[in-house]
């Protein structure tokens, strides 16, 4: 490992248990480091992360990766724990940004908590995987130098599970990798878009009964933009059956400039998860005028703001005749969109940066 540049301050960023796709937690990776590439250039700024993960950050100038090839999730936790302490002594904070830092770090640690999904839907993990997820954020939180969370309402899941987190907790809302669209919104569209990893938390299935609804008497297609994660194999069957898979289009992985089209055209971005540590792809899709039919839950509410059109959690027909409201009434879409708008600018990640930056100095670290 090349040690960094003697007498500047030197963060290094702990990413080595994304998945090969980056996510929301891999975007804000991301994002915040190039943010923080821009406003602290003097800063040597080093990534910890999975060599299969390592590409996706190929376009950060100027910032050391460090690759790590062990492929097992349990051997990368051991890396993490028992070895790389001993050459975290060699930067001035580490910034774990996926829930969870080191349990016994030698340096200041910041910790960006996202989600307590281990706590609000602990059916998503086995037993053991739960309980070493609970101890992992409980410990290294507890003796982190501070945590950063992404909305109210995870801060407030934090005070509620672990409180002794909590007193050292301060809320950094995301920012948005689009800029604000202006000028006159395309209001002649057909096809509404998901997008997010294709997982049971995401509730695709909710949509897709709730298109097959709204396709019965209406044209349009549904557009699907996401990796495929774990739990979707019962997918296709679930098209076949509601008889709309020659209406639905699975894009994958879609490059941002391409991405900010999709999100221009669609009808609107349906969002039906059960809980969400904050929601980027509702601010997004607003940044690029595209209206937002949400589940009313968790973070959601705050992403969306009074420019979402939200819908009771679960609630499929709720959710079909949100679709049918937006898809029928062209001043109803202007509207969201126009509010859509002025939300999204309230978002940026360089006030992220600059937020984050606060939380450092508070932490000691300048």
């Amino acid at each position: 490992m090349r040690i960094p540049a003697p007498g500047r301050p030197s963060v290094c960023f702990n990413a080595l248990f994304l998945q090969d796709h980056l996510g929301g937690i891999g975007n804000y990776t991301l994002h915040l480091i190039a943010g923080m590439r821009r406003a602290r250039p003097d800063w040597d700024l080093s990534l910890l992360v999975h060599a299969g993960t390592a590409p996706r950050f190929a376009g950060l100038e100027g910032v050391r990766i460090l690759k790590v090839g062990l492929r097992s999730r349990w051997a990368r936790l051991m890396y993490f724990h028992l070895y790389f302490p001993f050459l975290a002594r060699r930067f001035g904070l580490l910034h774990s940004v996926g829930n969870m830092g080191m349990l016994l770090c030698p340096i200041p640690q910041v910790i960006t908590i996202h989600d307590l999904y281990e706590r609000v839907s602990p059916e998503r993990f086995s037993l053991g995987k739960r309980l070493l997820m609970r101890f992992l954020i409980g410990w290294s939180g507890r003796r982190a130098a501070a945590v950063i969370t992404d909305s109210e309402n995870t801060r407030r899941d934090i005070a509620r599970f672990y409180p002794r987190v909590a007193v050292k907790t301060r809320v950094v809302y995301l920012g948005i990798k689009f800029p604000v669209a202006t000028g006159d919104p395309i209001t002649a569209r057909q096809d509404f878009l998901f997008v997010g990893t294709i997982e049971p938390g995401k509730n695709l299935p909710h949509i897709l009964e709730a298109f097959a609804l709204f396709a019965a008497r209406r044209p349009g297609r549904l557009k699907v933009v996401g990796a495929e994660g774990w739990g979707h194999s019962k997918i296709p069957s679930l098209l076949d059956r509601l008889g709309i898979r020659d209406r639905v289009d699975f894009l994958g992985y879609v490059p941002d400039a391409e991405l900010r089209n999709v999100y221009a055209t669609s009808t609107a971005l349906l969002m039906a998860s059960s809980y969400e540590g904050f929601g980027l792809p509702v601010i997004e899709a607003m940044a690029c005028g595209c209206p937002v039919i949400a589940a009313r839950n968790s973070s959601l509410i705050e992403a969306g703001g009074q420019a979402a059109l939200f819908f009771e959690t679960g609630d499929i027909e709720g959710l079909a005749a949100r679709m049918a409201e937006v898809a029928d009434s062209a001043d109803l879409r202007l509207d969201r969109i126009l509010k859509g708008r002025v939300h999204a600018a309230g978002f940026s990640w360089d006030k992220t940066v600059e937020n984050t930056l606060a939380v450092y100095a508070a932490a000691g670290f300048r």
